[in-house]
């Protein structure tokens, strides 16, 4: 099988004999300066990808290489110098100054439609370079060809303050990626079905020659073509390299935005399949993972709405052609590079169609100013995130923009819709992408917005935790309520209690009600919104649960637990079985680590009674379960 280059760089020539020792050399007779990518990464993918398949129309047997570098500032793409003034101009701008140096490389064979690409990224810092440096350089007549003007074989130390990464792709050809790209070029593939889903995450799960495969990407139920990738963390990956047979389960997505944005990886797939995939996932969990056997009664998962039901949403700045864009942060891939970027969004599906009217009011005002966006990589920047949060029963909105500690034109020019009621500015200089409220200012309208579940009004400020889906919460917090069979005799317990949603909805129902929480905000709210519903039987403390329950006794009837994700610490797990308080109901946003905690509690007494999901968050991988359990006067054998 033939191999060739599509590129007469003599560089490119030696530093590929390292990976292939006989080659063809084909130049291609691609233009560059016709690639409308305007990210640095995207375009030089593009032109390696369509050089490629350039020479592959004389070659379609052989085996083709194409590659394309650029050197990037600030996402300015410095291609090939036009002429010698242009290599001045960018080796003036390199003075001094980091840039990334960024290959892209591209396999293709036409006759098998086979293609595979990648590329690689070092981070290049110049020293200060004379005026006198930079002419006899450009004397030498090296700049011609050379992305940036220049060439780090030619310039060495002189201009070169430091390098971090690959040497060879500032020379023109990252050979340790290249090696690995070909690889798994010329692994076999194979076809399978999708037989299910790797939940929590989007892989498709297939089986073949006694091997299970994850692959990402895929439908379940689809015939595709798979290619063996790398195993990472035990788990055997696969490449999905085409769709022979589409799934019998294929939905047409709602969003224009699907597979690119990382809020959702379900719409391609239908409903009623999502809540079987999610119901099995739980099973599956609790029985591997908690030992518990399929005994107890599991109500089907229920949901009152499965699009337009998120009642907050972060929307991330970033930067696309040259204007800034807002949108949700790309989907990740196990097998793939994650680089954070902002997916340009129009719509919101699984939030509210007031993104139409926002979205365009804060570009149009950071585009007039040119305001930059926050780069974790350089830290420079101000833009960060836009916050929405929507009261879905009451239709009031709260905006809160998070930037960095920079000044900004006067925020009063916003012209807002009247649907908005509070706009806050939150200021950060956090590395991370983190929203941090380091600094918080009231812009214009009330501190809060107001949303009811039932006949309970919440007030709501930007740090409360408040649950994402409200018609959904409505439905949880009614099953709460069934299972705790409420007298109003019961005194009530609430662990992880957030604003007190939960607490504050049952309180009518009990004779007492006590909620504890490690978030200064969230239990201010709980007692603000307790008043707010005339409610004298609630009381709320501050602290985490392990301190407030070590340090204050408690008696109660029930006790409910909502902890994070990461379900409930060891200490305090102790702490709430000395508590053995008789019904305990047990909210969990994560089924692994539910059937983690469920494992220890009926190791402790504690019988399972009955167990009920709700989809709080369809279209995504996350469901939300309740537990009722009862403390037993005999230990429970587990089998």
């Amino acid at each position: 099988m033939d191999f060739i280059l599509a590129s007469q760089s003599p560089r490119r020539k030696e530093l590929l004999k390292k990976v292939v020792s006989e080659f063809l050399i084909c130049p291609s007779s691609v233009d560059e300066t016709k690639i409308d990518k305007t990210d640095p990464v995207e375009f030089a993918v593009e032109a390696a990808i369509a050089k490629a398949k350039d020479v592959a129309e004389k070659h379609p047997s052989s085996i083709i290489l194409g590659a394309d570098t650029v050197v990037s500032v600030d996402r300015r793409i410095l291609g090939k110098p036009k002429d010698i003034d242009d290599a001045r101009k960018t080796l003036k701008l390199l003075s001094g100054a980091k840039h990334k140096v960024i290959t892209g490389i591209a396999l293709y064979k036409k006759d098998q439609d086979k293609l595979m690409s990648d590329y690689e990224i070092t981070y290049t810092e110049f020293n200060n370079l004379s005026d006198k440096d930079i002419e006899e350089y450009l004397a030498t007549g090296d700049y011609a060809d050379k992305a940036g003007s220049y060439a780090i074989q030619e310039t060495g130390d002189k201009f070169v303050k430091r390098i971090d990464g690959c040497y060879d792709n500032v020379v023109g050809l990252p050979v340790t990626r290249l090696r690995k790209l070909l690889n798994k070029f010329n692994r076999p593939e194979l076809s399978v079905v999708i037989s299910g889903v790797a939940l929590p995450n989007n892989y498709g799960v297939a089986k073949a020659d006694g091997k299970t495969y994850f692959v990402p990407g895929s439908q379940v139920g689809s015939s595709v073509v798979i290619r063996e990738a790398k195993r990472k963390k035990g788990v055997q990956f696969a490449d999905l390299v085409k769709v022979e047979k589409e799934s019998p389960f294929a939905e047409k997505p709602q969003c224009p935005h699907f597979g690119t944005c990382g809020g959702c990886i379900f719409q391609n797939i239908k409903y009623e399949k999502q809540l079987e995939l999610k119901e099995k996932y739980l099973k599956h969990t609790l029985k591997t993972i908690g030992k518990i056997e399929p005994d107890y009664p599991l109500s089907p998962i229920t949901y009152p709405l499965n699009y337009y039901y998120r009642n907050k949403m972060e929307f991330a700045f970033g930067e696309k052609d040259g204007k800034i864009i807002l949108g949700l942060r790309e989907r990740s891939h196990p097998l793939k590079k994650y680089n954070r970027r902002a997916v340009e969004l129009k719509q919101c599906e699984i939030f509210s169609p007031i993104v139409k009217k926002i979205f365009p009011i804060f570009l149009d005002f950071a585009n007039k100013h040119n305001l930059s966006v926050f780069s974790t990589t350089t830290h420079k920047g101000i833009l960060r995130h836009l916050i929405i949060r929507e009261g879905k029963n009451t239709g009031e909105v709260m905006l809160i923009l998070v930037t960095t500690k920079n000044k900004l034109p006067d925020l009063q020019e916003l012209k807002l819709p009247p649907e908005v009621k509070s706009f806050y500015w939150v200021r950060n200089n956090q590395i991370s992408d983190v929203v941090r409220f380091e600094e918080m200012e009231l812009i214009s309208g009330e501190k809060h917005i107001t949303d009811s579940i039932g006949e309970k009004k919440y007030n709501t400020y930007p740090q409360t935790f408040f649950q994402p889906n409200t018609k959904c919460a409505e439905l949880l917090y009614n099953k709460i309520k069934e299972f705790a069979g409420l007298t109003g005799q019961e005194k009530i317990l609430g662990l992880y209690c957030g604003a007190g949603s939960i607490e504050i909805f049952l309180a009518d129902l009990a004779k007492e009600v006590v909620g504890i929480d490690s978030v200064h905000e969230n239990i201010k709210t709980a007692k603000e919104n307790a008043k707010l519903n005339n409610l004298t039987n609630c009381a709320f403390f501050e602290g985490d649960v392990e301190k407030v329950l070590k340090e204050k006794v408690f008696s109660a009837d029930i006790l409910i637990i909502d902890p994070p994700r990461g379900g409930i610490s060891n200490k305090a797990m102790q702490l709430i079985l000395g508590l053995k308080i008789p019904k305990m109901i047990y909210v969990s946003c994560n089924p692994a680590t539910l059937a983690r905690d469920l494992a220890t509690l009926q190791e402790n007494r504690y019988a399972i009674k009955e167990i009920a999901a709700l989809d709080m968050f369809p279209h995504t991988a996350h469901l939300e379960t309740v537990v009722v359990l009862s403390n037993s006067p005999y230990p429970l054998k587990i089998t």
